[in-house]
């Protein structure tokens, strides 16, 4: 028997649906692959959130729903959901990398006048200064736990600072580029970035009305572009996007003060701009594309 489906698709758009998944699935599966994760995992996972999903995301938060249900509407058998729903670690967590703080601290350093000199120029700073602004105490108001010293190592290594002299250390770019493939700071941000994606697009699938749903816009070359113009059209997305979320960031920094608490709980929030460009497909089979099996005699 098939799951019931709270919103039954016509078969063209469960095509389409599946056809959408299978297109993101891609290049998530080959960074899967790249890291040496099998099927068997990902399967795992898949099955795992299934389960999650159908608990924590149901339409209606008055309804505590039952496990025979969770197997019903999931395909998944009772058992698993037993497994998922009884053992804390059977879904894989992850402890934050420092990729936010030393964000956080890029931002303040140029957006908080304690830390700017005149024409709105960040300091350069030391790390313990005997008075005045020090990257220490900038660091701790970002979050007393984290080691400003990791951080400032974060920084330079990202080449967002850099040295001035034997003791001050100078901001050249209010952005953190993570250099490392496959670092943990790397693999956190894709996930943020694809959650913030997919949690928006998701999001506007329940509204008709322009007027509530979440910003979400975007251009692309009606005809294609020739690929010798695309240094040239990265290079003008890369100085427009730059300009816009630095200003972004200024009407941000404006309200980092603010208590939420008198209208209600602060909401973690902002802007993603990203420029793509899709990979040439090749329309051959699969079949078409593997070496001939031997036939076993």
């Amino acid at each position: 028997m098939m799951p019931a489906s709270s919103a039954e698709l016509s078969s063209d758009a469960r095509k389409q649906l599946l056809y959408a998944v299978r297109r993101v699935l891609r290049p998530i599966v080959k960074l899967l692959i790249r890291a040496g994760i099998s099927y068997g995992e990902f399967a795992d996972l898949a099955r795992g959130v299934y389960v999650e999903s159908a608990i924590r995301d149901r339409t209606s938060q008055r309804d505590v729903p039952n496990r025979d249900r969770i197997a019903f509407v999931t395909g998944v058998t009772r058992q698993q959901v037993d497994y998922y729903v009884d053992n804390d670690n059977a879904l894989p967590t992850a402890s934050p990398t420092l990729a936010r703080v030393v964000t956080e601290v890029l931002h303040k350093w140029h957006t908080d006048p304690q830390y700017l000199g005149p024409y709105g120029i960040p300091f350069e700073l030391q790390i313990d200064a005997p008075s005045g602004p020090d990257f220490r105490s900038l660091v701790a108001q970002v979050n007393r736990k984290a080691s400003a010293g990791l951080v400032l190592e974060e920084l330079l290594r990202a080449g967002a600072v850099i040295y001035s002299g034997e003791k001050h250390f100078r901001t050249v770019t209010r952005w953190f580029i993570l250099p490392e493939s496959l670092s943990p700071d790397r693999i956190e941000y894709f996930g943020a970035a694809l959650t913030h994606l997919a949690q928006t697009l998701e999001y506007n699938f329940s509204f008709e009305s322009a007027e509530d749903k979440r910003l979400e816009r975007f251009v692309f070359a009606d005809k294609g572009l020739p690929r010798s113009l695309m240094p040239s059209f990265e290079a003008f997305a890369r100085e427009r996007a730059t300009r816009f979320l630095a200003e972004v960031d200024d009407w941000l920094a404006r309200y980092r003060n603010v208590d939420a608490s008198p209208s209600g709980p602060s909401v973690d929030t902002g802007i993603h701009v990203f420029l793509y460009v899709d990979p040439s497909s090749d329309p051959r089979p699969l079949s078409a594309l593997v070496q001939v099996a031997r036939k076993v005699a």
